[in-house]
């Protein structure tokens, strides 16, 4: 029952902690719950951002309108999980739409963000496509070095990765960098190199970006006819493809071509196709520069009513270029504010829940602290209380020691001693032979009898051992030991100029007493030794001999038991060898010096 009241004050504290952490495990279980649905739909949710981003990139050169929505839908449901993955398909979808539509204020925002996303998630190839939008930016605001810069580091990247297709279509943006700078020469090594490798691909889609951006090429350098080539090539692969947006961009050009060689019913009927493409691929950059060939080639034919007409469609598709440019800088900046916001708020979470389940292992902890503490402290009294149950063990034994050797001396010695003075008032000459013979039997019984009796009161409690100490106690024991003829008992001394405590020497002095009466009954030693030794730190007892062995491990009795209980309440240690090879037995007894034992 008591140990049960002990307990009392630790569950106490366990409630006190139960209840101060009732509202943290709440809100620790709502967001377990939450992040368990979340995890559920996490899969549902993966599978939809691979097929929207999937259904992306096919209408990406299709329907501009609707690659652009499927990509905020692969942003969105990417930043409902978190997952960084889903954001960095989503950043790719979008850079390149923001290419192909001349946004480059946000196709730099974009990749930076990609590339601090692959960065992280070790993920180079799209590292490599952020350093080629970065570069496409960097090059449309004449940052030629920036520019070189990252082309040069997104092919490295793209040609490690063995990305042969995508190599290829930076090597063509490279060398637009190169001819807007007008070092055409290393443009065209540029565009062959990337035709060369699109071939190999059997890439009809790559060959025809080439032959386009090599036509442009001749346009600046006004070689018509050849432009006019490379566009018509250009458009057959794209036509065969069904690439809508190449259709467009090529037909712009093409138009555009026919104008500057004065074909100007070729220009408008090419720019009339081109318009009309521009509608259902939803390109208001592309609609306009259609309006603009368009209106340009109606005025150079003196047809200025549908030069007007087309001017002020002109006019009206620049303001919706503006306009159309501000709403989705608008929606591209709000969805990465979103995400941003988003972001905050998982890691709220994340922080607001580790803090709560850190609050709550503290509280554990220092329940088992508690606990620990007061275990130990338990366990402090309950040995502080075995110590004081073994000092009293050894008081009474001490004092029944005393009395049951005043008791042997006083009474039974007594009564020895007189019967030994009557049997020598007997006269020995009035009885027969026979009776002569009994009588001197039992006369040296009684006097080995006294003998023995005066021997066990005097080793029981040697007055030496409390008038003079251990040191005087054990000189005589040893010089009684002596006394028999059959072993050498020898007494060494180092140390212990002063007496110990009444305890040490009571111990020490019974546990010698013990050892020796075993190398008298059991060891047919012919030499004994007995060492005692004080140093600074412990005080050493080595008790041997040269016989056959005093004490059998496999049966040790009550005396070598009570040994290691005497050496245990002292705090010591003990060591007992046998070597049987040189014969002897040798027991090392270590216990703490004075100042530990006090």
């Amino acid at each position: 029952m008591s140990f049960i009241f002990r307990l009392l004050p630790l569950f106490a504290i366990a409630v006190l902690l139960a209840e101060s952490r009732c509202s943290q495990d709440k809100s620790i279980v709502s967001l377990t719950e939450a992040a368990i649905l979340q995890k559920e739909d996490f899969a549902e949710d993966t599978a939809l951002i691979l097929k929207y981003h999937k259904l992306g990139a096919s209408y990406l050169f299709l329907d501009a309108d609707k690659s652009m929505l499927y990509a905020k839908h692969v942003l969105r449901l990417s930043q409902k999980h978190d997952w960084k993955k889903g954001k960095i398909l989503a950043y790719n979808l979008l850079s390149t739409y923001y290419l192909l539509d001349g946004s480059y204020d946000v196709l730099r925002e974009l990749s930076n963000e990609t590339m601090i996303l692959s960065q992280e998630l070790g993920l180079p190839y799209y590292t490599a496509h952020a350093q080629r939008f970065m570069a496409e930016s960097y090059s449309e605001f004449r940052h030629w070095d920036s520019a070189r810069i990252n082309y040069n580091q997104a092919i490295r990247i793209f040609t490690q990765l063995g990305a042969d297709s995508a190599r290829a279509f930076t090597m063509v943006n490279l060398g637009n960098c190169y001819r807007e700078k007008k070092l055409n020469d290393q443009a065209i090594h540029q565009y062959n190199q990337a035709y060369a490798i699109f071939d190999k691909l059997n890439s009809d889609w790559g060959k025809a970006a080439v032959l386009q951006e090599k036509g442009y090429l001749k346009v600046r350098e006004q070689d018509f006819k050849a432009a006019v080539r490379y566009f018509k090539t250009s458009l057959a692969l794209s036509q065969k493809n069904k690439n809508r947006y190449g259709e467009l961009n090529t037909l712009n050009d093409l138009s555009n071509t026919y104008y500057h060689q004065k074909e100007y019913d070729k220009s408008i009927q090419t720019c009339l196709e081109a318009f009309e493409h521009s509608k259902i691929y939803h390109s208001t950059q592309q609609t306009n520069w259609a309006l603009t060939t368009l209106s340009r080639a109606y005025k150079a034919k003196n047809m200025y009513d549908s030069a007007l007409y087309y001017n002020e469609q002109v006019n009206n598709s620049r303001r919706m270029v503006h306009d159309e440019t501000v709403k989705r800088q608008y929606t591209m900046y709000q969805l990465m504010y979103d995400n941003q916001v988003m972001d905050s708020e998982i890691q709220q979470g994340i922080i607001k829940q580790q803090r709560s389940i850190q609050q709550f292992l503290i509280g554990f902890s220092a329940l088992i602290i508690a606990f620990a503490a007061f275990l130990w402290f338990n366990n402090k009294k309950l040995r502080r209380k075995n110590a004081e149950i073994r000092e009293a063990l050894i008081q009474g034994q001490t004092l029944e020691r005393k009395r049951v050797a005043a008791e042997l001396h006083d009474h039974l010695g007594g009564t020895l001693a007189s019967l030994n003075w009557y049997m020598y008032g007997i006269d020995k000459k009035v009885l027969s032979l026979e009776e002569q013979k009994i009588y001197d039997s039992v006369h040296q019984m009684v006097g080995s009898a006294y003998r023995e009796v005066r021997s066990l009161s005097h080793n029981l409690m040697p007055a030496e051992l409390e008038e003079h100490g251990l040191i005087m106690a054990l000189d005589r024991l040893i010089s009684k030991l002596n006394e028999n003829k059959n072993i050498q008992f020898e007494f060494n001394l180092t140390g212990l100029e002063s007496r110990l405590n009444n305890k040490i020497e009571f111990e020490l002095y019974s546990i010698v007493l013990e050892l020796t009466n075993n190398i008298i009954k059991h060891s047919g030693a012919t030499t004994a030794r007995i060492e005692l030794t004080e140093n600074a730190k412990s005080i050493l007892l080595c008790v041997s001999d040269n016989g056959t062995g005093m004490i059998d491990s496999g049966r040790q009795g009550t005396g070598l038991r009570n040994v290691k209980s005497r050496v245990e309440s002292l705090h010591g240690k003990i060591n007992i060898q046998h070597n049987e090879t040189l014969k002897g037995t040798k027991v090392e007894i270590e216990i703490p010096g004075k100042k530990m034992n006090l």
